[in-house]
């Protein structure tokens, strides 16, 4: 991060109109590795009250998000800075910096005119400049902080680098200092050297106060920034929202049939203008530069309500490739193949937070959660399966009671003990998991592997917290805490991950008696699984494998809850995103 609080002597006046207005302005160029303390840390150490201008760079995700600007709103007043926002990150920084009331141009100087203009601030330009002119001679760039001016050999003196600094350009050639007379100059001069010394006395205690208060203004920056979180955010209208859902038709070699369908649901809408019509788009991420947008169709609006619901020809996994939404008024005399680039023509908009959870180890979003239960999860790609988590625990639970089934029936039909106990040993692989059920001890010496070895690679139990690889189980149960913790969930997600917590809790406790019964089952010899007490365990198996699949019954509403199939269900409803009302009145253009 690159800070400059320079002027330049009035030079010509092609100059004058910029010079009156960035005069005493604090120019901070974000580089793209800083970070949002950073940026907050520097404004809270300007000395004095002097509007600030952000200079973005083209790359980076700093102010990529509403939540910045909410805490920079905290600390310095949308009327007091400006942007300057490259043209590339236009559709996403200029949104919310307007959101927010912050004034914003492509360039320096429009940014600095975009600023409010003081007659103080003129007068104190005017003097200074004068000042300038007549004690520095041919210095014709000078720097201010605060109050106090100091020539760039004085800077220089006390070790700051002119690389740490932002000055705007020297003139082609040397300013001639302005004649003066020398009874003139000789009563000045006294003036002039106590000034000199007073800032350099301002200066250097300027100097050791941030050496001594940066530090602590880093330590004590989660609680400045509870302190202020209290205060009031712009209040954003929700109008409806995105949702992913999926059409069944799956790929078992592909994520293809998983979250295919998108439907969008809104209301209080109001009505485009003549000529236009709204047309709904999903958005690839922030980063993502391959995947085009997708137009999902053109929106029919009866009372302020529309509904589009849209299926990917392909059956593509869209929550993989999508994560942002936006709704735009464009011409309707022909179907767009782009969304507009101009902000102006964007009415609403929605996106699926991608803000890293704060204490979060591996930096996982609220998107990342929603990806890793529904979409596609990096510990099963390595493996090859594709699709998310939940999709691995309904198939695999789903085994477990075919399994269980099979083998009563193989007891009832003959009493068929080879069959049998091959059934135990394909249960007791897919509940321990292949990379562990032959060395925990629950199968005898000598088994065979009768499970895919993809599929079974990971089981749906934990047999101990130090094992590298999480059980199906306790790994959606781990992106659903997740999901709570993370930045911008809903409370309707919130809640949803909450009750399906609860039932992960009882379905685990049941799969754990499942197994217990499946322990004894393999180890009995074949005159051992045809006695009586064979078949109460397979009885007592398929009850518990039924339990934990399809649940229990809701005598409320007739249907069963809380079992593997209803949080398979219920777990597609945590795939939304919230779509809110864009400002209309007082739109920055984009320069």
């Amino acid at each position: 991060m690159k800070i400059d609080t320079a002027y330049l002597t009035q030079q010509d006046a092609q100059q004058q109109s910029l010079l009156a207005r960035s005069a005493g302005t604090c120019v901070i160029q974000i580089e793209p590795g800083d970070t949002l303390e950073n940026v907050l840390v520097a404004l809270r150490l300007q000395a004095y009250p002097a509007p600030v201008i952000l200079v973005l760079p083209e790359q980076g995700q700093l102010f990529d998000e509403p939540v910045h600007f909410e805490k920079l709103r905290q600390i310095c007043p949308p009327d007091r800075m400006s942007f300057v926002i490259p043209p590339s990150r236009n559709r996403t920084v200029a949104r919310y910096a307007h959101w927010y009331g912050f004034p914003f141009a492509s360039s320096l100087q429009r940014a600095a005119q975009l600023l409010p203009v003081h007659e103080e601030r003129q007068e104190r330009l005017d003097q200074e400049a004068q000042t300038s002119s007549i004690g520095l001679g041919a210095h014709p760039l000078a720097y201010t902080s605060g109050r106090t001016v100091e020539t760039e050999k004085e800077i220089n003196g006390k070790g700051l680098s002119k690389q740490q600094s932002l000055p705007l350009p020297r003139p082609p050639q040397p300013i001639t200092p302005l004649p003066v007379h020398a009874p003139q100059a000789a009563q000045k001069r006294p003036a002039m050297w106590r000034r000199v010394s007073l800032i350099a006395a301002m200066a250097t205690l300027l100097l050791v106060a941030g050496a001594v208060l940066l530090p602590a203004l880093f330590s004590a920056q989660p609680r400045l920034t509870a302190s202020t979180s209290s205060l009031a955010s712009p209040a954003i209208a929700t109008v409806g929202q995105v949702s992913f859902t999926s059409s069944g038709q799956l790929d078992p070699s592909s994520s293809k049939g998983f979250n295919d369908i998108v439907t969008v649901t809104l209301h209080s809408l109001s009505t485009p203008a003549s000529g236009q019509s709204y047309y709904a788009w999903l958005l690839p991420d922030k980063a993502d530069d391959n995947t085009q947008p997708l137009l999902l169709g053109r929106l029919a609006i009866t009372g302020g309500k529309a509904q589009i619901s849209y299926t990917h020809p392909d059956h593509e996994d869209l929550l993989a490739l999508y994560s942002r939404f936006e709704i735009a008024e464009q011409p309707s005399n022909e179907i767009p193949t782009t969304p507009p680039l101009n902000p102006e023509a964007l009415r609403y908009d929605g996106f699926i937070p991608d803000t890293p959870t704060p204490g979060d180890e591996r930096q996982y979003s609220l998107l990342d959660h929603l990806r890793h239960l529904l979409a596609k999860d990096p510990t099963l790609q390595e493996i090859g399966l594709p699709g998310g988590l939940d999709i691995w625990l309904y198939r695999n639970s789903e085994k477990i009671l075919e399994w269980s089934s099979a083998a009563r029936d193989n007891w009832a039909g003959g009493q068929q003990t080879d069959l049998i106990h091959r059934h135990m040993v394909r249960i007791l692989e897919y509940l321990d998991g292949l990379a562990y059920v032959f060395t925990s001890g629950d199968l005898p010496a000598g088994s065979p592997l009768l499970v895919d070895p993809a599929a079974g690679r990971i089981g749906l139990l934990e047999l101990n917290q130090t094992q590298p690889l999480p059980g199906y189980l306790t790994h959606v149960d781990i992106h659903l805490h997740g999901l709570v913790n993370a930045p911008g969930h809903t409370q309707a997600q919130k809640d949803l991950a909450i009750k399906l917590d609860n039932a992960l809790k009882t379905d685990t406790s049941l799969f754990q008696k499942i197994r217990q019964d499946a322990m004894k089952l393999v180890k009995m010899n074949a005159t051992q699984l045809r006695s009586n007490d064979a078949l109460s365990l397979l009885n007592d198996m398929v009850t518990t494998a039924n339990l934990a699949y399809t649940g229990q019954l809701d005598p409320t509403t007739g249907g069963n809850v809380n079992g593997i199939a209803w949080i398979h269900s219920e777990l597609q409803g945590i795939a939304t995103m919230p779509v809110t009302l864009l400002p209309q009145k007082g739109r920055n253009p984009i320069f």
